[in-house]
């Protein structure tokens, strides 16, 4: 394939390159060969003038009549010099046409010649109009066949290189479309190239070897996740047997208290990467009809107790939207992005949500990102120290919006943390 490539790019520039030196080598060689034509057509009318000329030479008013020539002959020219020089010359003149009021080319051939005795100067001209319009047909003919053969040339190029990287494309495509959470296997088909086959044999590796970290590393999560549950509950059924012994002292129920907000947030987060586990696999498949203002203001309800706590203000507005999806997912997703704002936010701030046109946009007030904006969503990404964080609520968010196709976005201005979801 590289070698037909290489032929044809080759094939391209050679034709080019001969176009460019065709043309001057076409036009000056078509001159040249009507410019020789016309000379010898001007040596024969002089040979033959000299040659009726001879039978007159005997007659006393040759002279006479070589003078009213001259006159009257517009194309050839007869007057009387000092001496024979013998000589001839061709030139390319242009002379005044008052019928057509402007210069015309004319070739001439001035040579000495005797007559009855005398030297005499004879110019024989004939013009050149004809042979310009024929070498301006001969070039404009040419240059279309030219163009014509480029566009050719172009359009061959043009069909072969499209054939030949057809299979590229399609792997390419394949290679956009290919999910390792959702893709079965990476599939190919057979080229007859033998660089796009080498391409879809180590595309073809490559997805299997990811696709087999990634299945392996689900897994892992998922046994994980599932295997903590059951020491997590004993461990934290033990505490709470601990916490009822009448006879603790005051140091050992702080440090149980402790255990205990540990074990809370292990807890969390093994339900959280489960909760991962089960969006990656597609668990929640069941939609429904769900009103957002309505689930948006009991969620609300649910989180002021909270807010109060910090002084927050309130700025809602929410126009009724309906959406198909599933119930747990949007409460998780919208408990999130609510708990994130009261959370991040300042004593005395203030949180505004506002649904409409299919948006839902969710502010709050609070210091600028300390973090990389581009890791905010990824899993264990946190800001600040946050004790009770898992560092898995926005990415939980961000997989939601994926899962469900929804437009996610994040800005900071003016003292004010926004985000934003097109449902």
């Amino acid at each position: 394939m590289r070698l037909l490539q290489v032929s044809i790019r080759s094939l391209l520039l050679y034709a080019f390159v001969l176009v460019l030196i065709s043309i001057p080598v076409s036009f000056y060689s078509v001159r040249t060969i009507l410019k020789e034509e016309v000379d010898e057509s001007l040596l024969l009318h002089t040979n033959q003038f000299l040659q009726h000329i001879k039978k007159f030479e005997s007659l006393d008013d040759l002279e006479t009549d070589l003078t009213v020539l001259d006159q009257l002959s517009y194309n050839i020219k007869i007057k009387p010099i000092d001496s024979t020089l013998n000589t001839k010359e061709f030139q390319t003149i242009y002379l005044y046409d008052s019928m057509e009021q402007e210069q015309r080319p004319f070739r001439q051939l001035s040579s000495s010649v005797e007559i009855k005795g005398q030297p005499y100067l004879l110019t024989i001209r004939m013009s050149l109009i004809g042979n310009d319009e024929l070498v301006f047909a001969i070039g404009s003919v040419q240059i279309l066949l030219i163009v014509l053969l480029i566009a050719g040339l172009l359009m061959i190029n043009r069909s072969l290189n499209k054939k030949l990287w057809k299979p590229f494309y399609r792997i390419l495509e394949r290679l956009k479309a290919y999910q390792l959470d959702k893709s079965e296997s990476f599939q190919t088909e057979e080229t007859n190239i033998v660089e796009f086959d080498d391409l879809n044999r180590t595309a073809i590796h490559l997805m299997e070897r990811n696709r087999k970290i990634f299945l392996e590393q689900k897994e892992f999560i998922e046994n994980a996740s599932h295997e903590l549950q059951t020491p997590l509950a004993i461990f934290q059924s033990k505490l709470d047997n601990l916490m009822q012994n009448p006879s603790m002292s005051e140091s050992d129920a702080m440090t149980i208290a402790e255990l205990e907000e540990t074990a809370q947030r292990m807890s969390r987060l093994n339900k959280n990467l489960l909760l991962l586990s089960k969006i990656d696999n597609e668990q929640f498949g069941a939609l429904h009809d769900i009103e957002l203002s309505k689930l948006i203001n009991s969620l609300i309800d649910n989180v002021k107790s909270i807010a109060e706590e910090e002084e927050i203000n309130w700025n809602v507005k929410l126009n009724p939207l309906h959406i198909k999806a599933n119930q747990t997912l949007t409460e998780i997703l919208l408990t999130n992005l609510i708990h994130n704002a009261i959370r991040h936010n300042v004593n005395g701030g203030k949180v505004s949500i506002l649904l409409e046109s299919k948006t839902l946009t969710i502010s709050n007030t609070g210091k600028a990102l300390q973090m990389n904006q581009d890791k905010m969503f990824e899993r264990f990404s946190k800001e600040g120290v946050a004790e009770n964080s898992t560092g898995l609520g926005l990415a939980i968010v961000k997989k939601i919006c994926e899962s469900n196709h929804y437009s996610l976005s994040y800005e900071f201005g003016k003292g004010t943390h926004t985000f934003s979801i097109s449902f």
